[in-house]
Parts: C-alpha cells; structure tokens; sequence
C-alpha cells in the first residue's frame, strides 16, 4: 500500500469519526428538546453562522417581536435625518385604543421619540407601538408599509406584516430565520441603541415598568432582545447573549410559558457557546440557509397549548414564576442562574423638545406596494392547526451543509420541566 493511499484511507476513517461525534451532538440536542418544541434558531451575531436550528422557515405569528421592526424602521428614520431622538411623539385617539399591554396615555400625551423606543421595547406597549408608527410614516398603513419595504431589503422572504405592533392578525406572520436576520441587522447596523434592548425596567415617577425578558438578570451575559407572546403564538423570545468577545443569538418561538422560553433559550445559548464545530462540516450561513422540506403554508396556531382552560396565559401571568423559579428535585438542570441585579431602572419622563412629524398623512406607500402574493391563512381552518409533535429538527440543507452540529455538552442540554404554572 502506498503512503498516499495509506493517507486516504486513515482520513476517511477519521472523517468518518469527526461525523459521527458532529451527528452524536445534533442527536443530543434534539433528544433534550421536547418534541412539542416550537421552531428555533441559535446563531452568531458576528459571522451569521448558523449554529442549530428546527423548524426555522415554518410561519409562526410572531406577536410582540413585530416591535424589532418597528425600533429598525425608527432607527432608520434617524439615522435618515427624517427624526430625531428628541422628536415628539404625540398619543393619537387610534393609538390610545390599541389594547394591552399598553402605556395608557390619553389623546394628546406627547413623549420624545427615545422614550418611546424605550418603552416600545421594555414594556411592549402597543399604544406606543401605534403612536411611533404614526409619527415616523405620517400613519399606521404607511407605516407598515415600511416594515414590509424593509423586510424585503433585508430578505425576510417569510414575513409579512399588517401592524406595528404584532397584536393577532392571521394576515401576519414571520419565521425564526427571518428573525434571526432582523436581529442580526440591528446589531450590526445599529450598535448605538444596543442599550435599548438591554434595559431591565423603566421609572416614570413613582411607576416602575419592568421588562418581560427575564433571561437580562438570570443568564449571565445576555444582552437583549425582545420577547412576544399571543395566544395564537405561544411565548416568542429573540435573546443574545455575549461571551469571551463571541455573540450568539437564540431565536425560539411557539414556547408554552415564559419559563420554557426562558429555559430553552438559555439552554440554546449554552449549547452554542460550548460549541466547537467539526473539523469537515461546512458551515451554513443565514443567508445561505434553506429548510430540507417544504415548510407548511398555515402558521401553527397554538391558542389551544397556551391558552386552554385553566391555563394562566400572558407575559405578566408568568412573570413572577420565572424570576423565582429554581430548579426542583427532580428536574433537569437549568442555565438559569438566581435573579442578579443587572442595573437600576432607567428614568423617563413625558414632553420633548421638538415637534417634527416629516412625513405628512398618506405620503407613504400602499400597504400591499412591491409585495408578493403570499397565502393568507384561511381562519375557518385554525381549529386544524392544533399543535402537534413537531418534526425532527433539522440537521441538513440542501446543500450539503451540516447545521445543528453542537456537540453533547456535559450536563446535557434539557429543557427544565414544569409543575403546575403552564400559563
């Protein structure tokens, strides 16, 4: 046997060796995922290597995450010179009628546009969300119109949006890949208002307004996002965290409380950083990412998991149980560490400076302007799309590409049980 041949034959062995570990990773992480888990995607912020993910281009409603685009959409405004941080915001009467969770503020209240993002993004407040997106596109539908504009530049191909909120519409969906781009395009675009989606609470006199991303002060090193929940959705979180100067994102969508989000989140964040890729996997970007099937046309509408009968739903339902929550005998290990003090609230206060609104009522385009037709789910079929087992997570693309290759992690990578709060 020749030296060349001896060569060959050794590197496939150890070829065969370095794919088997990378497989033994990725079965690992989907045997500690529940098999009801909702899509998700967990990435790196810097190179936008796909790290895992399940599910990634399936529609999901994508609740209170929609305000990700609205702070995008605002911030490029400034950055445009079309507002600024001081611009004022004033409450209109449609705005002051968008329901919870919501600021409350009567017909006429102006804020500056700095405390609007701040409270859009910590409190998700969607009266804001309405009052900011008639400020900065001179009305709702124009401003939305935006948000679509903006999602095709950045090649959110699965998203769609009707308002600027993500209050439930079944015209309105996204996917955790798009999200995970979205993401990425704020901190890369953006790092002046990383801070915004840092904040643990607000202060408005004596009212303090806390934030329902409990990940800031129970996971060591997370620095945002944003968290959504509808019933038709389930609990939604985008959650970075940084460490040793590297940056992964976690997308997890369709969780069936505050706490399992906050769980599986962390838990993806730790399998990540822990991660050292296989000496012979290519690796996969976002944007050169595509699911091995045909996701479904319809998003899963999980009213039913979330919301049933005697089930405690909604982000402040949850909120103290993910705060104090430990791990119990019994249960799986938790990345959650005790509650910390991250920073105090940041102060706010009502008035501003300058009253500029740049662009008049109507200036926009039409809500439907340059979009392709998209499939609108038909809500006589929602009681279809009860959730069901969801699919193997995914593992190859078409291309060849391994995705998912995290390797077994000691203790395993499990998402924490539950015991009687599954609001």
């Amino acid at each position: 046997m020749t030296v060349r041949t001896k060569t060959a034959a050794a590197f496939r062995r150890l070829s065969r060796r370095v794919t088997a570990a990378a497989l033994a990773g990725t079965l690992a992480i989907a045997a500690a995922l529940p098999a009801a888990a909702g899509p998700y995607l967990v990435f790196d912020a810097r190179t936008g290597e796909v790290l895992a993910e399940s599910q990634a281009f399936d529609p999901w409603y994508p609740a209170s995450l929609t305000k990700m685009m609205t702070a995008y959409v605002t911030f490029r405004a400034i950055e445009q010179g079309r507002l600024r941080p001081d611009s004022l915001v004033v409450m209109t009467a449609n705005a002051s009628k968008e329901p919870p969770s919501k600021m409350g503020f009567k017909p006429g209240t102006a804020l500056s546009v700095d405390t609007a993002l701040k409270m859009l993004i910590v409190k998700s407040a969607n009266d804001i969300a309405v009052a900011l997106a008639e400020t900065v596109g001179g009305g709702e539908a124009e401003f939305v119109a935006l948000m679509n504009a903006e999602a095709r530049r950045l090649g959110m191909d699965g998203t769609r949006f009707v308002n600027p909120n993500g209050l439930p519409d079944p015209r309105q969906w996204s996917t955790a890949r798009d999200f995970a781009v979205l993401s990425r395009a704020i901190i890369a675009e953006y790092p002046q208002y990383s801070e915004l989606f840092r904040i643990t609470a607000l202060s408005l006199g004596a009212k303090v307004i806390k934030s329902h991303n409990h990940l800031l002060e129970r996971y060591p090193g997370t620095d945002g996002m944003k968290t959504g929940f509808i019933c038709a959705s389930g609990y939604n979180v985008v959650a970075s965290a940084t460490r040793g100067g590297r940056r992964l994102v976690a997308v997890v969508l369709g969780e069936r409380n505050a706490r399992v989000r906050a769980e599986k989140a962390a838990q993806l964040l730790e399998a990540g950083f822990r991660a050292t890729g296989g000496f012979f996997s290519r690796k996969v970007k976002l944007d050169t990412l595509r699911p091995d099937v045909a996701p479904p046309s319809l998003p899963t509408d999980m009213r039913d998991f979330v919301c049933g009968k005697n089930r405690n739903a909604g982000e402040d339902a949850d909120d103290q149980s993910v705060a104090t929550a430990g791990v119990g005998k019994g249960e799986a290990r938790s990345y959650l560490v005790p509650p910390f003090k991250l920073m105090d609230p940041v102060p706010v206060a009502l008035g501003g400076t300058v009253d500029l609104v740049p662009s008049p009522a109507g200036s926009g385009v039409p809500l439907d302007a340059d979009l392709p037709p998209l499939p609108l789910p038909n809500p006589a079929r929602r009681s279809q799309l009860a959730p069901t087992a969801a699919p193997a997570p995914t593992t190859v693309a078409p291309s060849g590409a391994t995705v998912g290759v995290l390797p077994p992690a000691p203790p395993p990578i499990e998402i924490l049980g539950l015991r009687g709060n599954s609001g």
